[in-house]
């Protein structure tokens, strides 16, 4: 099912789990996969590093189609941004044309 108001293109990156040369685990972001789906993101909130103002963090509130292959590891790309997805998505249902998963996001810069 689409969602209702959609005027946003968002890929969804999903990234395997991989080994840095010295066999440490981490995540291989060169080998992830994108998935573009059609979704709405809107700012939520901002805020900085007050003692050295030297870092930014702000929060998106996304809706993407119900059952998009998300998680709280993965990224989010839109707009020419990178965010990383904080927490669980959440489903919302009740009324089927405004079903949706909804989740936070975070761009931080600096």
């Amino acid at each position: 099912m689409a969602l209702l108001l959609a005027p946003h293109t968002v890929t969804v990156v999903n990234a395997p789990d991989g080994f840095d040369a010295e066999g440490n685990s981490n995540t291989d972001w060169t080998s992830a996969d994108r998935t573009a789906v059609q979704g709405q993101v809107e700012p939520a909130a901002s805020s900085e590093n007050r003692e050295n103002r030297d870092q930014v963090a702000t929060t998106y509130l996304v809706r993407l189609p119900p059952g998009t292959a998300v998680g709280p590891r993965d990224r989010l790309e839109w707009n020419g941004m990178t965010l990383e997805v904080t927490g669980d998505p959440l489903p919302w249902s009740g009324l089927a044309p405004l079903d949706h998963l909804q989740l936070t996001a975070v761009r931080i810069r600096g």
